[in-house]
């Protein structure tokens, strides 16, 4: 089967071998583009590092911003996934009965997605003010735990004003314990115990 986007024949893997080229393909595309940046990585060498040759690789990606798009969005669908209305451990009920436990979920969870892809994630934030697909993927990220939080102070029935700005400026704060976390690398200062400030932070708040 093939793909007609933009007007150029790509291939959709249909069989096993094909969805392991593929796979291939992007999982060496993290790895040198984790190690090497988005910019100093080539066709060729993830074709190389991927095990498959390079007219393989142009069959099931048109360039390697293709390849760079195709991996931002597993990652997107990915993260996604763990903010199921039905997750249990970010449930309106956990977050009633203990809010500080369900922050600690959030955190804790944001955590696990990145933590996997922390130096890929550099590349991101440096592609974001260049590449707008990749600031419109990571955008509707940011918009979904924004909308989540909006969602959960309303239903607790704070008695915040705006919350839309509220939720904006909680989910800035908790993006910046994240991030702390991942990158400060030469911190002294434990990775639970930032996380509990944290959230007693937001409870202090919310009481």
């Amino acid at each position: 089967m093939e793909n007609h986007l933009n007007g150029t024949k790509r291939r959709i893997p249909k069989q096993d071998r094909s969805i392991q080229n593929r796979d291939k393909i992007l999982e060496a595309g993290i790895k040198l583009f984790s190690e090497k940046g988005y910019y100093e990585t080539t066709t060729n060498e993830i074709a190389k590092v991927a095990g498959v040759s390079i007219g393989s690789l142009y069959s099931y990606f048109k360039d390697k911003d293709a390849i760079f798009l195709s991996i931002l969005d597993d990652y997107h669908k990915r993260f996604l996934s763990f903010f199921h209305e039905q997750d249990e451990d970010l449930s309106y009920e956990l977050y009633v009965r203990d809010m500080k436990q369900w922050l600690k979920n959030l955190m804790v969870k944001l955590l696990e997605i990145h933590e996997p892809v922390k130096k890929l994630n550099r590349e991101m934030l440096i592609m974001y003010y260049s590449k707008p697909q990749v600031a419109r993927i990571m955008d509707t990220q940011t918009e979904r735990i924004r909308t989540m939080t909006m969602s959960f102070i309303a239903r607790f029935g704070s008695s915040v004003d705006d919350m839309e700005t509220t939720s904006a400026i909680i989910v800035d704060f908790i993006t910046t314990v994240i991030d702390r976390i991942l990158y400060k690398e030469n911190d002294n200062l434990d990775k639970e115990n930032i996380i509990e400030a944290a959230v007693d932070i937001l409870a202090k708040y919310f009481s």
